[in-house]
């Protein structure tokens, strides 16, 4: 389970490869008892995570925890073998990381979302209910992981597997400047609904309407007062257990507001309609993205708008696209894949990418550039003015290695005779192991790799070993997701 979810993308989709884990694919047995070995051991942990500073929108960031794929795998693993514990003890509000026991895994995380809301929407027309909204400040960096250990216990896991575990996040938060569980992989967010169980026990006796995601939480009732004798005794709660309650986030709407805050009346509209080819749709959607993208910009429906526009190839959203990626860096991948869907534009998306790069060069931004890198190489442009942005950012050693990678990759789909010969020439004096593992890659695709490297590092001990295995079978590498 850990592998199908890492292997689909769909467990780290924040934190994409170079080549589609298919590196590890190939040696798939061999690593599986690694892992197994590892577990038994209890020589669990990791040595080193590297926090990727993830924007969360315009301004601000998330620490996302890259871990190794070996490390990733044990994490997972031993969460997923509990989460048959967990699940049971979740109520039917509650809408993030819900366990399938029947081996099928997760519900969709969009789905879930999306069904969470819709409940909401079916309270708030039941009765005139107000609406109390919160959430938790850092929520994942502030789990106590001795509490969590506890809480672990209490459920009936194996001692071993909660020995392991609070061994796994003690060395997590050694070997980084980060805390608590590691954002990003789908078994933080089991682990952290465990967290949450006091604060869902304590609403649910009280016999109020209650949903929840994660830490963004949902109350109900028809009393103000009641609202808010509710949120101070879940912020009492939350203290007790080292969180803090968003004070920003914390409001109680009337019921009218309420509402507005839950419904998606127009969107599900517009869904059905382009489902059934209803006349006008198309029109109802762009009228919808110009709206969300006019004075300030609501991400949610612009992501919404450009999905759809993609798939019914309305390229009406093209020149703000264009002229807003570096504005809107936080929702780049959305605009990007939104750019791909009109090959016959290649021309002016290039020079877009392009510009762009130019632009934050020099400058924060590293998810926005590794994003660009990761389309061109995807769409397989060949841009010289890309090139040569690429072997900056190759060379940058202050730069996170995630746009390094990609940097990497894309030379090597690009590459003259000459770049080839300087691609060896990084890769001697290259100290990360990702990077080195991208610059293989990009050796191997640049035709300037010789066997015997690849064979002295296919015996080793070295995490290299794995991706030069593969790059002897002589693949046809696959181009990043």
């Amino acid at each position: 389970m850990a592998w199908r979810r890492l292997f689909s993308g769909r467990g780290q989709s924040e934190v994409p490869d170079i080549i589609n884990f298919a590196d590890i694919n190939a040696s798939w047995v061999d690593i599986r008892a690694e892992v197994i070995a590892a577990i038994k051991s209890g020589h669990v942990g990791p040595d080193y995570v590297e926090i990727l500073d993830t924007p969360k929108n315009a301004v601000a960031v998330r620490p996302i925890a890259r871990l190794s794929v070996h490390d990733r795998l044990v994490y997972d693993t031993l969460v997923f073998s509990i989460a048959d514990l967990i699940e049971p003890q979740l109520q039917d509000s509650i809408y993030s990381a819900r366990w399938n026991n029947r081996g099928k895994g997760f519900w969709s995380p969009v789905n879930s979302w999306v069904s969470m809301q819709k409940r909401g929407v079916e309270l708030m027309g039941a009765a005139p209910f107000q609406l109390a909204r919160t959430d938790v400040v850092s929520f994942y960096e502030h789990i106590d992981v001795s509490t969590l250990a506890i809480d672990i216990e209490s459920v009936g896991a194996n001692p071993h597997v909660v020995e392991r575990l609070a061994t796994y996040l003690r060395m997590f938060q050694n070997s980084s400047h980060a805390w608590g569980l590691p954002q990003g992989p789908d078994a933080s967010a089991i682990l952290a609904n465990l967290y949450l169980l006091p604060v869902d026990e304590f609403i649910h006796r009280s016999g109020m309407h209650y949903l929840r995601y994660s830490d963004d939480m949902m109350l109900f009732d028809t009393e103000r007062e009641t609202l808010r004798n509710a949120l101070l005794e879940v912020n009492a709660i939350l203290r007790s257990r080292r969180l803090s309650m968003s004070s920003t986030k914390t409001e109680i709407h009337d019921h009218a507001h309420g509402l507005s805050q839950l419904e998606d009346l127009e969107k599900d509209a517009i869904n059905y309609g382009i489902r059934v080819g209803e006349a006008g749709s198309e029109e109802r959607l762009y009228k919808l993205f110009t709206e969300a993208v006019h004075e300030i910009q609501r991400d949610r429906d612009v992501k919404f708008s450009l999905f759809r526009m993609g798939r019914l190839k309305d390229d009406r959203a093209i020149p703000w696209v264009i002229k807003n990626l570096k504005e809107s860096h936080h929702i780049s991948s959305q605009l990007l894949h939104y750019l791909e869907c009109f090959p016959d534009r290649r021309m002016a998306v290039e020079r877009s990418y392009a510009s762009t790069m130019r632009l934050v060069s020099g400058h924060k931004y590293d998810h926005l550039e590794q994003r660009i890198l990761q389309a061109s190489t995807r769409q397989e442009i060949r841009s010289i003015q890309i090139r040569d942005l690429a072997w900056d950012i190759l060379q940058n050693k202050n730069k996170s290695n995630l746009p390094r990678e990609f940097a990497a990759r894309y030379l090597g789909r690009v590459s003259t005779v000459a770049d080839g010969q300087l691609l060896r020439r990084e890769f001697e004096n290259e100290s990360n192991v990702n990077v080195r593992r991208a610059l293989l890659v990009a050796m191997y695709e640049a035709r300037s790799i010789s066997r015997p490297l690849l064979a002295n590092l296919a015996t080793s001990e070295s995490r290299l070993s794995w991706v030069s295995r593969y790059l002897l079978k002589e693949p046809l590498v696959p181009l990043p997701r």
